[in-house]
């Protein structure tokens, strides 16, 4: 076993984590890159081909990770609206006050008017910005939504989630609320009623780059629904004809899970067509990835796989935070590899800036963002410039997740540990595609067609797949830990499912990584969210999910900043998120003092990397 006991100053840690992205000229000189970024939503680690799996066919998402770049190491925070925070700003999410839970439709906070965002670096810039699908970041007053925050344009909808063919979201008991969540910019958008979410969301995409003027630069996010659940009432949905593909897979949820991800690699093909069709190509960048792991089971279920990382979506383990991730480009110079080097999604700000020639403004004492520009060390294999990954430190559920050289430490857990497990395990008597089924549908897409002089050839592909596949073998000596009772450290290079404790070998590298956590701790920002407004309830808004909060002035913000900043110290209690799910597997939320319910545990009790019962 390779360790990493290399230990750096806790001032040499916040000062990576800080290090201000590089100024370069973009492509040595040539015109600014059109930048396309698409996220799944809850989408798991086991359900892309190019980490090994055979089970789900995804020839267009592998075609680009194979003739781009698989990044086998990049990581997000571990629910969709810190992550989107942290994409948006280049800021992790203890920075700026979002690391609790999610925006709920009817609350009134989102992310803070104060962060400059990705979409208003590269309009200055000369980019034209659009956005499809997901938003998630708040839409309480009109001055949260998309299009007042840098897009050009929005089709989409403001929350969490919505059905598939409908768009309507709803609230489960006691609320019951129920309303219309699908925009045209800032109008309701009744068009697309009874279209497919994914189909719909494609066209729109397709639509914008067909009708691009190609003199300027593109800068489109596409944030898609799938795979995520929709409403409880009926959460997996996918059209018939392709869920029927899929007959070989026995268990019914899975087989409908596996036809949204289908229809989510098309629309990745599709794309790509279009940006081909404009001759746009040459001078893109296309970055894939999850938005964090899947909900194997629990709250919003979606029957995705993880496996074999630990955990699920919103837990401290690697299967939320450790995602699926693929970037394509021409402008890379070194393709047709697996990337093991950290990244963390607020590298992205940065990183997509540096290979624009956009600077990005810091301020004296660098702590404008958190992100590091990657484009070089992606570009040409250079290296690996991220040596630490702050994943979470949410002190409302009790836990933190961070990685320094190689270690990682676990501190804390989530739901009393209900979701510690590994989950997503597939049928093996199910008769799946074979390697070479599945290799050949790569070879058969548009994406691959087009590289012509570079194409990949199958022992290439065989050779990538092996090597971003995880494989996870218990030592016969593994040591257990429960993060409740004392903090777990584990080799995160050489034991990614997290099998092996190392926390009584290494107990001083142990405590220097919880001291490390708890400087970051005392730095970060109190959680934003608020309690629900009932005002919010579409029933007072003609059935629309809407803004229901008149904008703010200057003065009025400013104000309203002093205000939260006085409240969150107070650390108030935020109440539960709803759902019509049974209460034994329902999200807890826990009272700002850090308690979990039932344990017994206040986050500042768990520290001690020898403690036991």
């Amino acid at each position: 076993m390779v360790l990493f006991p290399v230990s750096i100053s806790l001032t040499a840690v916040l000062l990576l984590h800080s290090i201000p992205a590089s100024k370069s000229e973009p492509n040595n000189g040539q015109r600014p890159p059109h930048i396309v970024i698409i996220m799944a939503d809850d989408m798991g680690w086991n359900d892309v081909g190019f980490h090994g799996s055979n089970q789900i066919p995804t020839p267009n998402i592998d075609a680009l990770a194979y003739d781009g770049i698989i990044l086998n190491r990049h990581y997000t925070a571990p629910m969709c609206t810190p992550s989107r925070a942290s994409l948006m700003t280049g800021k992790n999410p203890i920075s700026i006050g979002m690391q609790h839970y999610v925006t709920v439709s009817d609350e009134p906070w989102g992310l803070g008017l104060d962060q400059k965002i990705m979409p208003e670096y590269f309009k200055e810039a000369g980019y034209r910005t659009h956005l499809v699908g997901k938003w998630h970041l708040g839409f309480s007053a009109k001055q949260y939504t998309p299009t007042m925050r840098g897009f050009d344009t929005h089709v989409g909808y403001f929350g969490p989630y919505v059905d598939y063919w409908d768009y309507t979201l709803k609230m489960g008991p006691p609320k019951d609320y129920v309303g219309y969540d699908l925009r045209n910019n800032l109008e309701v958008n009744r068009n697309s009623n009874g279209t497919y979410a994914t189909d719909f969301f494609t066209q729109m995409a397709s639509s914008i780059i067909e009708n691009h003027d190609v003199k300027d630069p593109l800068f489109l996010m596409m944030s898609h629904l799938a795979p995520h659940a929709a409403n409880d009432n009926e959460p997996l949905q996918a059209p018939e004809e392709t869920i029927r593909k899929f007959d070989y897979i026995s268990d019914e949820n899975r087989r409908i899970y596996a036809a949204m991800v289908s229809k989510l690699d098309d629309s990745v093909g599709q794309i790509f067509n279009s940006l081909r069709s404009k001759n746009m190509l040459d001078n893109s960048i296309i970055l894939f990835m999850s938005d964090n792991g899947a909900p194997s089971v629990g709250l919003h279920a979606n029957s995705g796989s993880n496996y074999p990382l630990r955990g699920i979506k919103n837990v401290p383990w690697e299967a939320a935070t450790r995602n699926i991730a693929a970037i394509w480009s021409p402008l890379l110079q070194e393709r047709q590899r697996v990337s093991n080097q950290f990244i963390h999604i607020s590298d992205w700000l940065p990183t997509l800036a540096s290979a624009a020639g956009i600077d990005i403004p810091f301020s004296k004492d660098h702590s404008e963002i958190d992100g590091l520009d990657q484009w070089e060390a992606l570009s040409y294999d250079t290296g690996n410039p991220r040596r630490v990954v702050l994943n979470m430190i949410d002190e409302i559920y009790g836990y933190s997740s961070y990685m320094e050289n190689g270690f990682k430490i676990v501190n804390g857990t989530f739901s009393n540990g209900e979701y510690d497990g590994w989950y997503g395990q597939l049928n093996a008597s199910d008769q799946t595609p074979s390697d070479d089924d599945n290799i050949n549908l790569v070879l058969q897409t548009e994406i691959i067609r087009w590289a012509e002089e570079e194409s990949i050839s199958k022992d290439t592909i065989k050779y990538l797949r092996k090597h971003a596949r995880v494989n996870c073998t218990r030592a016969p000596d593994a040591k257990k830990c429960n993060p409740l009772i004392r903090p777990c450290l584990f080799d995160i290079i050489n034991d990614p499912c997290e099998l092996n404790d190392l926390s009584q070998k290494f107990v001083h590298k142990c405590r220097e990584l919880r001291s490390t956590v708890q400087a970051y701790r005392r730095l970060a920002v109190k959680p934003r969210n608020k309690p629900a407004d009932p005002t919010a309830n579409p029933a007072n808004h003609g059935g629309i999910w809407t803004w229901w909060m008149p904008d703010l002035s200057k003065e009025q913000l400013a104000q309203q900043a002093v205000d939260e900043a006085e409240h969150r110290q107070a650390y108030l209690p935020i109440p539960p998120p709803h759902s019509s799910l049974p209460e034994d597997i329902r999200l807890p939320v826990h009272g700002y003092d850090g308690e979990l319910n039932g344990t017994g545990y206040q986050f500042d009790s768990i520290g001690e990397c020898q403690q036991r019962r």
